[in-house]
């Protein structure tokens, strides 16, 4: 994979943190920035939850912060719905092993939000994401970390025209050329299963159904049938597509004119985090330029304007897209699945 060309203009700024004793809800001005990194240095390591990013990066994400303040991280990478199980089993016996927790399922977040399970904490970092980012949760107990979107990706030796949005998809000429995601098994699929029936309707799926599509679990699966020729089109996140284009894959992304699907991953602190300042220490991290440098080089999205992407992606701040909202993702996924189902017979 290629280096990214970005040159950050200013190095991570840990501005207006929470002052030790003060109440959750608070900020702090810049002398006590010292303070809180002084606290979390004594702390000495954190433990992250991760499902929403690899293992590698996760891992290239702690190194980094360890490297720059001292401070170990404990990486448990796991899928989401496993770590999620972990956590909350975590929770029931009253065990605190977690400090900050990342997940794919924004679901998660509402269920740990209403079970009090979260602290509240806004990184001065917050401030500094595209407007997009910003507000994920409006009391501030979880934010957007990683973010991902999803286009249409296509064989690129093979189709010299390829869908230009959404509804060219249903276009008869692709009869037997399409791979999707199942909505039920992919929480991306569920994603994007449930804007086309907010935007279109049942019939929409009904139009692919005659299609006959090839549908997977994985929408990595999707991504090797197009790389072989096998099938030719898929609606996926861009990540995948791009890194294994970097590896000689005929492979390109067509945003849609509709609107590319923009799904943000929170993170949040836990209420019972037994290192709550290396947590909001690494909060800071994660909405900061030199995560997103990272973010940048595996191919998703970049969440700040002072990281660019790397040339094949372009910004959100670019592109159309369309933000799925929490009852989106936590509603509207299921509904979605139920009515694929209903209509594919899987």
């Amino acid at each position: 994979m290629q280096p990214v060309t970005v040159r950050l203009r200013a190095v991570l700024a840990l501005i207006g943190l929470w002052a030790l004793a003060a109440p959750a809800t608070s900020r702090t001005a810049l002398a006590d920035v010292k303070a809180i990194e002084t606290a979390a240095s004594k702390e000495g390591e954190l433990t992250w939850y991760v499902a929403s990013i690899d293992a590698r990066n996760a891992e290239k994400a702690a190194k980094q912060f360890t490297d720059k303040y001292g401070i170990k991280v404990n990486v448990v990478r796991a899928a989401s719905q496993i770590m999620f199980q972990r956590l909350e089993q975590d929770l029931s016996q009253s065990v605190a092993n977690a400090d900050v927790f990342s997940s794919v399922d924004i679901g998660n977040f509402i269920t740990l939000k209403t079970n009090g399970a979260l602290t509240a904490y806004t990184p001065e970092n917050a401030k500094d994401l595209l407007p997009i980012f910003q507000n994920l949760d409006p009391d501030g107990l979880f934010h957007a970390t990683v973010a991902s979107v999803i286009a249409i990706d296509y064989n690129s030796d093979k189709v010299k025209d390829p869908p230009k949005s959404w509804t060219d998809l249903t276009d008869p000429k692709w009869a037997g050329k399409l791979a999707l995601g199942h909505p039920a098994y992919s929480g991306f699929a569920g994603n994007w299963a449930a804007q086309m029936q907010k935007l279109y309707g049942r019939s929409y799926f009904e139009r692919l159904e005659k299609l006959q599509p090839l549908v997977s679990r994985s929408l990595l699966d999707a991504t090797n049938l197009l790389s072989s020729g096998e099938r030719l089109v898929t609606a996926s996140p861009i990540s995948p597509i791009l890194e294994f284009k970097d590896k000689g894959n005929p492979l390109a992304i067509q945003y849609p004119d509709d609107g590319a699907i923009l799904v943000s991953t929170p993170s949040g602190i836990l209420k019972n985090a037994p290192h709550p300042n290396a947590a909001r220490l690494f909060m800071e991290f994660l909405l900061g330029p030199e995560f997103n440098v990272i973010l940048a080089e595996a191919h998703y999205e970049t969440m700040r304007a002072d990281v660019k992407p790397l040339p094949g992606a372009k910004s959100v701040a670019e592109i159309k897209v369309i933000r799925p909202t929490i009852e989106d993702s936590t509603k509207g996924i299921p509904a979605a699945a139920e009515v694929w189902r209903d209509v594919f017979g899987q």
